[in-house]
């Protein structure tokens, strides 16, 4: 080979490594900028949204800040905060991993950094009060966040605040988990005659509550003609009277209802009719209850 061409093909191969290098450089892309979130924009979500009321005694919370503008929306699901390496399992020698060198560590650790900086926005708090009762909660914008809620009897308030947004949040509820919601009962005619015949209550579903009998929404009918729902489906309720003794005279019935007794809700009706001796079946009235 002629000088000339040796140090042509000298060249090359020492121009090669310079051409891939700046092929690396090209394809590596810029760093976008730290995001800088506008609070004005997020939202508070809660999950079950709370109101009404409610038969379950303690509720399960979830609480969440979302900002609609976040470049990289995270998946919410349920998150190991733990160790992520790997488990040996099963039988034989265990092979640990090459040992990594100075520059591979260096890179992950500066990755690691990096990724921390650029997340460091998503880290806020919430204040929250329950029924008077104060505390604070760390929460990640875009990842949920838990709360339990033992709802007491009656009225209950749950507010959320996200101080650095001004988001706030209220809810209130109520909770019957250990009073009777509906209750139905008969009271003592003007001539104070009970007269004769029993009280049915048609409820929403088409179920019959008679004396002695628990219907399977949970109505429940005494023998002295006494009824009591704890959670009465939404819907109306007929009162039935069942009519009475052919021999005998006739007699005034009195039925009085009563939904949410001992709240702000409370709602009252009475029911009045004469029975004549041996009357079929008549229709008292009706009660709605709503949900």
């Amino acid at each position: 080979m002629n000088r000339p061409l040796l140090l042509v093909c000298s060249a090359l191969m020492l121009a090669l490594p310079l051409v891939a290098q700046k092929k690396v450089e090209a394809k590596a892309k810029p760093k976008a900028p730290l995001y800088v979130p506008d609070t004005t924009q997020w939202r508070l979500e809660l999950t079950p949204d709370l109101g009404g009321w409610l038969s379950e005694g303690r509720q399960e919370l979830r609480i969440k800040i979302v900002d609609p503008k976040d470049p990289e929306p995270p998946k919410d699901e349920v998150r190991s905060y733990g160790y992520e390496g790997d488990y040996y399992e099963g039988e034989g020698d265990y092979e640990e991993a090459p040992a990594k060198s100075a520059d591979q560590l260096k890179r992950e650790r500066l990755e690691r950094e990096d990724l921390e900086r650029r997340n460091a926005w998503r880290q806020r708090r919430v204040l929250i009060w329950f029924n008077g009762v104060p505390s604070t909660q760390s929460a990640e914008v875009g990842h949920s966040s838990y709360f339990s809620a033992a709802s007491q009897n009656g009225e209950n308030r749950l507010e959320i605040l996200e101080p650095d947004s001004g988001k706030r949040l209220v809810r209130s509820w109520w909770t019957f988990a250990t009073r009777t919601r509906l209750q139905i009962f008969r009271v003592r005619a003007s001539d104070d005659d009970w007269g004769s015949g029993n009280l049915e209550i048609l409820e929403p579903n088409g179920d019959l509550a008679l004396s002695g009998r628990r219907t399977a929404s949970g109505g429940t009918m005494d023998w002295s003609s006494g009824y009591s729902h704890p959670t009465p489906p939404a819907g109306t309720f007929t009162l039935r009277w069942t009519g009475g003794y052919r021999g005998g005279k006739p007699f005034k019935v009195i039925i009085e209802a009563v939904l949410d007794g001992g709240t702000d809700q409370e709602r009252h009706w009475r029911f009045e009719r004469l029975m004549l001796p041996g009357a079929g079946p008549a229709t008292l009235g009706t009660v709605d209850v709503e949900s």
